[in-house]
């Protein structure tokens, strides 16, 4: 473990926090919207600092903040990261900056501002706590902020009653895992363990046999509704299209539901895991096919892109599912290029829908002849996002299907359908929306259409050239998570190879 003298970690999660709450005593719009970017970028900063201070293939967390623990309780106040949480804290801070500089500003008042600071704010906490009762702290924390400015949205539009469907999954996807923290919370206080919810303790620990099929259920429904797995994804295309701007990218491009796979689900459960892995691959590879037709069938854009998201968190489930080296790597290196790649895709479609008001595609097309730069970044940002040869999603999506080619061979080829059904959706959207022909609705959007702005253009150009640097030279990435990949993958072979021994002895 090791632990530095300046406090680095916790100042990352305090402050997009005290930015937030900063934002109160703001009343001007402009103000409003510099402060939040002045944060997000010196969030951003912090995150670069830790990625630059971190050491790959050294074992246990690093950077460590201890705060002590709380009296009665045994709730540890500990913040460290890991190659796996390094590089997603890394990707929150920068999507939170990239959706805060480059919103259309309308969407962006200060309410909106203050809950994307603070959902930032939860969500780096998640990733960097060693505890799991603080874990679960900051998942629900994640949630408060989008779930009062849902609130808020829904009193005032009545078209989106339906979000409702967002509060509901939400609770589905929190419960299970706050009954699993009291659950081992009680079962380590019981039998006297000082820090019963330290994660590095009870992956050591193990979970007691006859409690792993429960906990694992509960577990394992929390991350799937968070990923927006079929059929959990309800909720995700609803956001998307009628919900407040950013929070379902946050809440999904940063893939805190896997990460609760990566860091609780399979360290402290390992033989379920194993056990269940060809259900989990079925079920991921289900929900890929399924959210990439559901993407297909759509004419709404805000729509296609949120089952565009589902897709691919399919995809990733049925990959940690297969559980090898190249699996693994290749689910995490995917989960950065599309968590970067789809939001972008999805500030280009906010900004059209801004300057339209719409985004059915049905209204839209030869939008090329008055915004080229829109439609180029539209058409960039969909190839990043398809796994393109020189993108990083092609690196991911390489590794990702070898992976899954070297333990279940007929399962790549559901992957390979997938993947074409998502690319022949994004090429359809760009040809419907940006070139065709124009008919007399059109032309009267065509006058009033604006193309992109500069900051919109930076944004754009710097998340492309993100997806292309990374695809180009994905050495680094895949080095600082090459120890947290071993070591999750040895965990779990050796798991199965507990299991067959037990299964062999007469």
């Amino acid at each position: 473990m090791q632990a530095t003298s300046l406090p680095l970690l916790s100042m990352l999660v305090a402050v997009p926090a005290l930015g937030a709450a900063t934002l109160a005593w703001i009343r001007q719009p402009a103000r409003a919207r510099q402060l939040a970017i002045g944060v997000s970028a010196v969030t951003l900063a912090l995150a670069g600092v830790a990625i630059g201070l971190f050491r790959s293939g050294q074992p246990g967390p690093q950077l460590v903040d201890a705060w002590g623990r709380v009296p009665l309780l045994g709730v540890l106040l500990q913040l460290g990261v890991d190659g796996a949480s390094v590089v997603a804290m890394s990707l929150t801070a920068l999507l939170t900056l990239g959706l805060v500089a480059a919103g259309p500003r309308q969407m962006l008042d200060r309410h909106t501002l203050a809950v994307l600071l603070l959902t930032e704010s939860a969500t780096l906490g998640f990733f960097c706590t060693q505890d799991l009762a603080l874990l679960s702290a900051f998942w629900v924390a994640t949630l408060v902020p989008a779930w009062v400015l849902v609130s808020r949205s829904a009193r005032a539009r009545p078209e989106s009653r339906a979000l409702l469907t967002f509060r509901t999954y939400m609770l589905a996807g929190t419960l299970p895992l706050l009954l699993v923290t009291v659950l081992l919370g009680v079962l380590g206080l019981r039998a006297g363990i000082e820090n019963p919810f330290e994660l590095t303790g009870l992956a050591a620990r193990g979970v007691p046999g006859s409690w792993q099929p429960v906990l694992f259920g509960l577990l394992l429904l929390a991350a799937c509704v968070r990923m927006a797995v079929v059929p959990f994804h309800s909720w995700l295309p609803v956001l998307m299209a009628r919900g407040p701007f950013g929070l379902s990218l946050l809440l999904v491009n940063v893939h805190a539901g896997l990460f609760l796979l990566v860091r609780g689900v399979i360290p402290l459960m390992p033989v379920e895991w194993a056990a269940g892995g060809t259900l989990l691959a079925a079920v991921g590879l289900f929900s890929g096919l399924y959210g990439a037709v559901l993407a297909l069938a759509q004419v709404d854009l805000r729509r296609t892109v949120g089952f565009l998201m589902v897709s691919q968190s399919g995809l990733m489930l049925a990959g940690l599912a297969t559980m090898n080296t190249q699996s693994v790597a290749g689910v995490l290196l995917q989960s950065v290029a599309t968590g970067v790649a789809l939001t972008g895709l999805k500030l280009v479609v906010q900004v059209l829908g801004a300057r339209t008001g719409t985004t059915d595609m049905t209204r839209l097309g030869g939008l090329v002849r008055k915004a080229p730069r829109m439609a180029a970044f539209f058409f960039l940002l969909s190839f990043a996002s398809l796994g393109f040869p020189g993108t990083l999603s092609f690196v991911g999506e390489d590794l990702l299907l070898h992976g899954v080619l070297e333990a279940h061979p007929l399962v790549s080829l559901p992957m390979l359908l997938t993947t074409a059904l998502c690319a022949i959706t994004l090429f359809r959207a760009f040809q419907k929306t940006f070139l065709g022909g124009v008919g007399e609705e059109q032309k009267l959007l065509l006058e009033t259409v604006e193309d992109l702005l500069p900051r919109e253009r930076i944004a754009a150009l710097g998340l492309f050239a993100l997806v292309f640097v990374g695809g180009v030279i994905p050495g680094p990435l895949l080095r600082v998570r090459e120890h947290a990949v071993e070591t999750l993958v040895e965990r779990v072979s050796s798991a199965r190879g507990g299991a067959a021994t037990t299964h062999e002895r007469p």
